[in-house]
């Protein structure tokens, strides 16, 4: 039996193993991986909801002097209101958006990142990856499964901020509609997804899990900087397009485009696909 609670398949040769490991196996690496990640995700969804929650709360404050506050607004550059996403604070999903949504995919897409740069290359430096590759097997599930565990545990993540954020809004008599907030939150599951399956694609290719970190997490900030700042500069705004977050929009405002949506998850997978390959024909460090 192997860690997977799989038994090994009998045969010789890694086209017995291949011919024999199920697709069975994929549904229990899925189950497994997700377990292992529920604490992580729990974490990380109280984090961000309390977070959400708080700012939600906070509104209350404004609701009395949204007027004076959007006047005093008018002191501040277009261009820097613009870059923020503020455009009416007496309004709760501008302020949401302004607040939470635009920032919260920098932090929340650090857990697809973490969890995918652990999956091969931290295996590899932790000494583990052989045990889990002694199990009947195959390498493209290792990766597929790790990405799909990694989705669902970023779905409950994105579920409990949403349950903490509206909970909220209820008790604090603010006119935060649902679907509003589950649009918001759901809309940050592509856009995190992407990043998550660069890492994975990092951790295929390179044997340091502080590369499948680094390189990521460059191109996440590397690509807020340029949306953001392609907003108020003429002289960026032809680059926006090359950033994800030019294609992440204000669901809570606007409601989701299931065009960018299903964009962003289809770049998401096909990174993954790349990524298949690259682990299948390379050495395993031990």
């Amino acid at each position: 039996m192997g860690v997977l609670g799989l038994r090994k398949a009998g045969g010789r040769g890694k086209h017995s193993a291949r011919r024999a490991a199920p697709l069975t196996t994929l549904s229990a690496l899925v189950f497994h991986t997700t377990k292992m990640q529920s604490r992580g995700a729990l974490i990380w969804g109280a984090a961000l909801g309390l977070y959400s929650a708080a700012i939600v709360a906070s509104f209350t404050t404004f609701s009395g002097s949204a007027d004076q506050m959007n006047q005093l607004l008018e002191a501040y550059p277009e261009g820097m209101l613009e870059a923020f996403g503020i455009t009416d604070l007496a309004d709760v999903e501008n302020y949401m958006n302004s607040q939470v949504f635009l920032l919260a995919p920098l932090a929340l897409a650090f857990f697809p990142i973490l969890a995918a740069a652990g999956t091969i290359a931290g295996a590899e430096e932790r000494g583990t990856i052989d045990v889990l590759l002694g199990n009947p097997i195959p390498r493209w599930q290792l990766v597929v499964g790790s990405f799909a565990s990694m989705a669902f545990s970023l779905l409950a993540i994105l579920a409990l901020m949403g349950v903490l954020t509206q909970a909220t809004a209820f008790l604090m008599d603010v006119n935060l509609p649902v679907a509003n907030t589950a649009a918001a939150v759901l809309n940050m599951w592509p856009l995190c997804l992407v990043f998550g399956a660069a890492a994975m694609l990092c951790s295929a290719v390179f044997h340091r899990r502080a590369l499948a970190i680094a390189i990521p997490a460059f191109l996440l900030f590397a690509m807020y900087l340029l949306d953001t700042l392609g907003r108020v500069s003429e002289d960026l705004e032809d680059l926006q397009p090359a950033s994800a977050f030019y294609y992440y929009g204000s669901a809570i405002e606007d409601g989701i485009d299931w065009t960018n949506f299903w964009g962003l998850t289809l770049v998401a997978v096909a990174l993954v696909l790349l990524a298949v390959p690259a682990f299948r024909h390379r050495d395993i460090y031990t």
